[in-house]
């Protein structure tokens, strides 16, 4: 793997949007399932055949993205937190990831379906935000590039 400075390689640019993509939409996609798609069985109304299979490539891709981020956190944020820039936006996609990943833990393990639906609903808005914050991030990033370099 390339080492990832300020500037992320974009090979592994490229990777990281396409499984955050994937994940993203298989997240939307698994809450729509689970919370609007029924199909009538045999024995009445069930869940959509295609639900758990979503959830376990939505899942796929989080584990994915968790390696990445170890990467992104061992080389690009030290290297850019020393430039003093984008530091609030930096430390919300951070923060943002991290909720995602506890939220996750929590939703496998949580057995109490109260506290679970509340977590639920964390992890979507949560997740659904994270790529607007990411991409806010990285249009200050390129434009704090191209004036740096002017």
């Amino acid at each position: 793997m390339a080492y990832i400075s300020s500037r992320i390689p974009l090979n592994y640019r490229t990777i990281l949007f396409t499984v955050l993509a994937i994940s993203w939409i298989s997240g939307i996609v698994f809450y729509i399932f689970n919370n609007w798609v029924t199909i009538e069985g045999d024995f009445g109304p069930e869940k959509h055949p295609w639900q758990f299979p979503t959830l376990m490539i939505h899942a796929a891709m989080a584990f994915i993205l968790m390696i990445m981020v170890g990467g992104i956190l061992m080389n690009h944020i030290p290297t850019s937190w020393r430039t003093k820039r984008l530091r609030k936006i930096g430390l919300t996609l951070v923060t943002l990831f991290t909720i995602q990943v506890v939220t996750a833990y929590l939703l496998y393990y949580l057995a109490n379906e109260e506290i679970r639906l509340i977590v639920s609903y964390i992890h979507l808005i949560n997740g659904a935000c994270f790529p607007i914050v990411l991409i806010i991030h990285i249009v200050l990033g390129v434009k704090s590039r191209r004036n740096k370099t002017k």
